[in-house]
């Protein structure tokens, strides 16, 4: 059992499993997403949240590195051990997803895949294709 502080319910809550943290914000998703490949700083993170959601989700500084102090607390994700490369700014923080991140994350891509049966299921997102490898 460990106990992590959901940022939604600003308390703390006893989380037993991935799911019981769930639904992430929209950001923390687009963050852990983000990290799920390589390690980025904020501004990187900040420019892939931007292409992976068409520029629907833009974070400004302030809320980026809000969440990020949030992922962090709930040890979804750390700071990176390894530093930038010599040409790049020393100063800037590298961010990584941990385990607990990536389990999490999963999760809540299992939980929108139910959403979205169900929205299909009941005809309200015909046009949404079945995810790989299921069957309507």
């Amino acid at each position: 059992m460990i106990a992590i502080v959901v940022p939604r319910l600003h308390r703390e809550a006893t989380v037993t499993t991935p799911s019981d943290a769930l639904p992430l914000t929209p950001l923390s998703m687009a963050i852990l997403l983000a990290l799920a490949d390589r390690d980025r700083h904020g501004y990187a993170l900040m420019k892939e949240i931007e292409r992976q959601t068409d520029g629907a989700l833009k974070p400004g500084t302030g809320s980026l590195y809000a969440a990020l102090q949030r992922l962090m607390d709930d040890g979804l994700i750390d700071e990176s051990p390894e530093l930038p490369a010599p040409e790049h700014d020393q100063r800037r923080r590298y961010y990584r997803i941990t385990a607990a991140g990536r389990d999490l994350v999963l999760a809540e891509a299992r939980r929108m895949m139910r959403v979205l049966d169900v929205a299909r299921d009941k005809r309200l997102a015909p046009q949404l294709a079945p995810a790989r490898g299921r069957g309507s």
